[in-house]
């Protein structure tokens, strides 16, 4: 299997480099994809690099329109509408799915990784790829693979310096495992779209945000309303993802497909390496008391109580405990539990 996975990736990356000449590059193949993120961030722009890097890899066969943030759906529903065919293929839905299969749940585990290549490990050599193909499945779609941005920090009104602090904390979670563990700590949680957060913090409606990395939720501005944040992160390796209706991803010869994953690669590599630059630039505008450092013993604490919901969402399905089973034995084969 991994020798087949490296064979993959060869003819992939020869293909990026100019090396394979695609055998049905004349066919055109335009996707409507929806991403979890607004026009004018960071990470919406380097979708669109990944867009225009397939479209010069295949020599213009595939041609990804990249769409901001609930033009068609509201992100919650964007796997649906790929599985409809109101969108050809989405990035940044797994997280979202938890509702609708627990496994989905899993693809974002709370307090799991505190670094982002055991996270990419998990995903190539733990098993990762083929359990969110399973769950791709659900929706009639492929899982492309995982674009890994770093740990999130979590922007709040006051500093959140321990697992005690959150309680009482009005604060923003996605549904599932996120929601269910903050809740467990003491927080008021609310459950809201990424669209709402910024109104949210600044109405009062909530104190405190999960959502992205620090520069991911500086540039947004939360910083002006929430001006502290957890940094490192300590709950959420926040990463999107890029899926296809199984269609419109099986209409593609193979090597196409292999140009698609090749230039998911590059996203994802890139990715890693510039939110990184981006979050110390980040850190460094910043006064520095506005950054609170965990310590081990803390983040110890709070993982121990992530642990428990984790294991209680293992029993909403099959999927969700095969996911669960794969991630807890790579994580101690890590020495992370």
């Amino acid at each position: 299997m991994f020798k087949l996975k490296l064979a993959s990736c060869a003819a992939a990356l020869a293909l990026a480099f100019g090396l394979v000449t695609s055998s049905d590059a004349s066919a055109q193949h335009k996707w409507k994809a929806q991403s979890l993120y607004g026009p004018n961030t960071v990470v919406f722009k380097d979708f669109q690099k990944f867009s225009a890097r397939v479209k010069e890899i295949t020599r213009g066969a595939v041609d990804i329109e990249c769409l901001p943030v609930a033009t068609i759906v509201p992100q919650a529903e964007a796997l649906d509408a790929v599985r409809a065919g109101l969108l050809d293929a989405a990035s940044g839905t797994m997280a979202y799915q938890g509702g609708k299969e627990p496994a989905a749940a899993f693809w974002d585990l709370t307090a799991g990784y505190d670094n982002p290549l055991h996270l990419l490990m998990w995903y190539r050599m733990g098993g990762g790829m083929e359990i969110m193909n399973k769950i791709a499945a659900r929706w009639d779609s492929v899982f492309i693979g995982p674009v890994i941005l770093g740990l999130e920090s979590i922007p709040s009104k006051k500093p959140i310096r321990n697992v005690a602090d959150f309680k009482g904390v009005k604060m923003r979670s996605p549904d599932g495992i996120p929601a269910e563990i903050f809740a467990k700590l003491g927080a008021a949680v609310s459950v809201m779209p990424g669209t709402e957060v910024y109104t949210a913090l600044d109405t009062g409606k909530i104190d405190a945000t999960d959502w992205g990395t620090l520069s991911v939720n500086d540039e947004a501005g939360y910083n002006r309303i929430a001006p502290f944040a957890i940094y490192p992160g300590i709950h959420s390796m926040n990463s999107t993802d890029f899926v296809v209706r199984r269609s419109k991803w099986n209409a593609l010869s193979a090597d196409q497909k292999s140009a698609v994953y090749a230039a998911l690669e590059e996203w994802n590599i890139a990715t890693l390496m510039s939110q990184e630059m981006e979050d110390r630039k980040a850190a460094a505008k910043r006064d520095p008391s506005t950054l609170i450092t965990w310590g081990e013993a803390e983040k110890a604490e709070f993982r121990k109580i992530a642990q428990t919901v984790w294991e209680s969402w293992s029993k909403k399905s099959p999927l969700a405990k095969e996911i669960y089973d794969s991630q807890v034995a790579f994580l101690k084969s890590m020495g992370k539990l």
